[in-house]
């Protein structure tokens, strides 16, 4: 964990750990009041329960909940934007998979963007770039494809990537971020297993 959080550092990411999920909601229903906040499509954020955590004190738009015409644009427009992540490498990068390019564009650069939010629990962290790339083509895009009821051939056993080019294909965008790119970036790191 050390070495990671150093990596992020060099990187320019600002790293903060938390034992429990519930410290690292406290966190941040604190510091994220009276703003607009976009959500990408999540399993660890509706374990936490984000979305109605902080819509309390906030705006905010998930295509997983809100399921309004303009939904994914304001989540591009939002201050604030926070995501899951498929997996971190201990070397610092940022590996994410997504079916649209949504996620990972709100992710990189938004025309409002203050802030972005990775949630990580300690099961998505690897070795390296090359097991994050693995984790999240063979564990996390499977897993996601089965959930999502799609067919696709990784969603049948949802074991490992087919490398298939199904219509309903989830994992269309691969990104690396080995830097924050447009705004500033924290990356919050729960000492527990979250998501996929």
């Amino acid at each position: 964990m050390q070495q990671l959080i150093k990596n992020l550092k060099l990187r320019g990411f600002t790293p903060r750990v938390f034992e429990t999920s519930q410290q690292a909601k406290d966190f941040l229903y604190e510091n994220l009041k009276n703003t607009t906040i976009g959500m990408g499509g999540s399993v660890t954020i509706s374990e936490l329960g984000l979305y109605q955590l902080l819509k309390e004190n906030n705006q905010v738009y998930c295509h997983s909940f809100d399921h309004s015409p303009d939904v994914l644009k304001n989540a591009a427009l939002a201050k604030i934007y926070i995501s899951g992540v498929n997996a971190i490498a201990q070397t610092g990068e940022i590996v994410n998979i997504d079916g649209r390019g949504n996620r990972v564009s709100s992710q990189i650069w938004g025309a409002n963007r203050e802030r972005v939010i990775y949630i990580c629990g300690i099961n998505k962290i690897t070795k390296d770039l090359h097991s994050a790339l693995f984790r999240a083509k063979n564990v996390a895009a499977p897993l996601n494809a089965r959930r999502l009821n799609l067919k696709t051939p990784c969603a049948v056993k949802a074991d490992k990537c087919y490398n298939c080019n199904s219509p309903q294909k989830i994992c269309r965008v691969i990104s690396i971020l080995n830097n924050p790119t447009s705004a500033a970036a924290d990356v919050v790191i729960i000492n527990e297993n979250l998501g996929y």
